[in-house]
This record gives C-alpha cells, sequence and structure tokens, in this order.
C-alpha cells in the first residue's frame, strides 16, 4: 500500500518519540495539576493589575521598616523579604497595598521536584535536556505533519471541521481529537523547542540595549509616591524591586526589575539613574516558559493538562491504525505475468485491502492463478482473464493514495 510522504514522516518520527513522550506526557499531567492548584491559593490581591508602585511602596514602608527585596512571581503573589519591627528576618506573601502578611511561601514537594526534573531532563543533567529539546521539536514536526494529513483526509482546510468518516474508533478518535487539540500542543512544542534553542544558545541571546536618560543628580529628596518612574510603573509589570541597602544615602539605588527591562533608580530625587532593555530572545523565552508550563492561567493549565492526555491517546490510536494497517499486506504466489487474474485495490487505510486479500486467498485455494496489487501499479497482463477492483474513497469522497493516478 503506498502512503504519502507525510504519513511516513508522521509514523516514523511517532516510532522514534514515543517513549519519551509517554515519559514528558504523564509527568506533563501531574505538572499542569501542580500548576493549576497553586495558582487558586489565596495570596493574589483584588484589583492587583491596578496597583502602581507609588501607591504599594510608601505603605510597606510603613508596616516594614527595613525592605531588601519585593518580588512577584507568575501568580502575581508578591513576596517581601526584610526585617519586621522586632528585627526578625521575614520572608511571606503580603497585600500591596496594606503590607498584611496573607502567608509563607513553600517550597515544592520532593515529589512535584522529582517530577520535573524527570519531565525536563529524564534525570541525565544536559543530555537530558538536549534530548528532551529535541524530542519537543521532532513533536513539532509530528503535529505538523499530522494537520497536513488531517487537510488531506477532509479534501482542504475549508472542510477542516467537517464530519469525519468513522472507519474503526481509533482512528476517529485520532483524527477528531487530534483536529481539538491541534493548537495547544502545537504550543508546547513550538515552546519547548524555543527553549531548548534558548538554553544551548543555537540562536543569539542577544545583549541589553542601554537606553540614555538626562541625570541632574539633584539633592531635592522627594517622597516615594512622587517618583514619576514608580507611578508609572504596574506592579504587575515587576518581576523582582531591590532596596538600597542604606536609606537616603545617595549612593544606593532601587533597582526595579520589569518583565522587559531594568531600571535603576536615585532613591533620594527619583530620577532615573540606568535603564537596560532585555533582547527580544530573552522576553521570548519567559514567554515560551509561561506558555510550556502553563503557570500563571488556571484555564491554561487545564488545557495543558488535557493536551498530555491528549497525546498519550494519540500513540496509542496511531499504533492500533498503524498495526491494523500492517496486518493487510500484499503477498503474491504468482508472478503478474502469468496471473489469470488480477485484483486491484485502492486503500488509503488498509481496510478494503483487507477484504480484497481474502478474496486473493479463496481464489488462490482454488488453484486459480491470482495476483493482487494497488490500482495505481496497473499495467498490461498478457494472460489475464479477470480484472477484480476493490476501492474505496478517503476523506470527502477523495481517491486513496494508492488509486489516485488510475
Amino acid at each position: 500500500m503506498t502512503l504519502s510522504i507525510w504519513r511516513y514522516v508522521h509514523l516514523t518520527l511517532a516510532i522514534l518519540t514515543f517513549l519519551f513522550l509517554i515519559v514528558a506526557s504523564a509527568t506533563g499531567i501531574i505538572l499542569a495539576y501542580d500548576a493549576a492548584q497553586e495558582k487558586v491559593q489565596p495570596y493574589r490581591v483584588d484589583d492587583f493589575s491596578n496597583i502602581n508602585l507609588a501607591q504599594s511602596l510608601p505603605e510597606l514602608r510603613k508596616v516594614f521598616p527595613e525592605i531588601t527585596e519585593i518580588s512577584v512571581d507568575h501568580n502575581q503573589f508578591v513576596t517581601l523579604e526584610g526585617l519586621d519591627d522586632n528585627g526578625e528576618n521575614i520572608k511571606a506573601y503580603i497585600d500591596p497595598k496594606t503590607g498584611k502578611i496573607l502567608g509563607k511561601p513553600v517550597e515544592k514537594s520532593k515529589f512535584i521536584n522529582w517530577i520535573t526534573s524527570l519531565h525536563r531532563s529524564l534525570f541525565l543533567k544536559e543530555t537530558g535536556r538536549f534530548t528532551v529539546g529535541v524530542v519537543s521539536f521532532l513533536l513539532m514536526i509530528i503535529s505538523i505533519s499530522g494537520l497536513i494529513l488531517i487537510i488531506k483526509r477532509q479534501n482542504g482546510i475549508r472542510h477542516f471541521f467537517d464530519n469525519i468518516k468513522k472507519d474503526f474508533f481509533s482512528q476517529y478518535l485520532h483524527v477528531v481529537s487530534g483536529r481539538i487539540l491541534l493548537i495547544p500542543i502545537l504550543v508546547v512544542s513550538v515552546t519547548g523547542t524555543y527553549l531548548f534553542l534558548h538554553r544551548f544558545e543555537l540562536i543569539p541571546k542577544g545583549k541589553n540595549e542601554k537606553i540614555a536618560h538626562k541625570v541632574t543628580n539633584s539633592e531635592t529628596q522627594i517622597k516615594l509616591a512622587d517618583f514619576p518612574i514608580f507611578k508609572e510603573t504596574k506592579l504587575s509589570k515587576v518581576k523582582k524591586i531591590e532596596f538600597p541597602f542604606i536609606e537616603d544615602d545617595a549612593e544606593e539605588f532601587f533597582i526595579l526589575k520589569l518583565k522587559d527591562r531594568e531600571i535603576t533608580v536615585n532613591q533620594i530625587n527619583g530620577e532615573i539613574v540606568k535603564e537596560e532593555k532585555y533582547p527580544l530572545t530573552l522576553i521570548y523565552e519567559n514567554l515560551s516558559l509561561t506558555f510550556h508550563t502553563g503557570r500563571g492561567s488556571v484555564l491554561w493549565s487545564i488545557v495543558l493538562g488535557l493536551s498530555s492526555i491528549g497525546i498519550l491517546m494519540f500513540i496509542y490510536s496511531g499504533f492500533v491504525i498503524t498495526f491494523k494497517r500492517t496486518r493487510n499486506k500484499i503477498k503474491n504466489k504468482h508472478k503478474a505475468e502469468n496471473a489469470e487474474i488480477v485484483i486491484f485495490v485502492g486503500s488509503e487505510n488498509g481496510s478494503t485491502l483487507g477484504f480484497a486479500n481474502k478474496i486473493h486467498s479463496q481464489l488462490l485455494s482454488d488453484g486459480k492463478k491470482s495476483f493482487i496489487t494497488e490500482l495505481n501499479q496497473y499495467k498490461l497482463y498478457p494472460k489475464a482473464e479477470y480484472f477484480i477492483i476493490f476501492t474505496s474513497t478517503y476523506g470527502l469522497g477523495e481517491a486513496p493514495t494508492n488509486a489516485s493516478n488510475f
């Protein structure tokens, strides 16, 4: 049975990667659940996206006399590190508007750390990370080839979501779930590939772009709430704020690490002393990490979990389809030039070939010189007395690949 190049690519890569994909998908389900349940913890305040630094930092300094740093994670939980009124070290989730302590950061369990390590590197360190990165790239190719096969089956992109002919359950499940989960699986594979390329510097990392600012070195002190940069900067854009080690010292600065840049701010007059914009490659890396892990969104975490389940279903249904196809093979006892009866077959998935093989076997058992071949392999048969044609349409009425030239 003739197969298209895309089917060969799809099947070959699936065979090469299925063990790695089973491990990645199984661990991905657990990590997606962990990301989703982490997001629903009660440490995010209402109206978070509207809070700016000019509103938050003065209030926090009233509550905590010494602040070392403030960080905002992907869940928009604000963590403060510093000293409390009793001089005790503190590290806690806080309400950025009032300084109220909401809870203590909890480290990931050993089990989750174990699963994360398995998912990222298969416990093989850099070699494992490289292997997982290559598998991500191959998953992207598998997804693209699968998309092309669906488009071909449906007779064009316009019929992509039309009804699917149900040959058998595994085939139907493979195609239907492929249409539904195509985009999230592509996102997972593309972002995983980008993270792999960035980590191993297979794409240029780029350099920070320095942005010039006029510095007056004014000694006029203004309040934190009046710093222009603090008024302009939303807390949702912040990753970390490093506070001056010594308050009111002109040589000590605020360092704002935002999602796209780093800004050094004079703690006396609020002027921007230095600003460096991160390269696009670093921004894309953070964006890829967000989409690949599902961090920060319960809905996307659920989608990623379902996609991981979907990959396991693809592996199972794909091998069932392959087994059914390979079980029906063309086998001939007699040569074509000696055949009295020639059976021609047009079959995309192998089902029609199965019927034809049964007739072929019956004819051979009756002592007939039967020969079976694909419709596209038609040629002159000098001793043929009968032609028998078994064929079926494919997709939306198209000829099977091995009958398209007949």
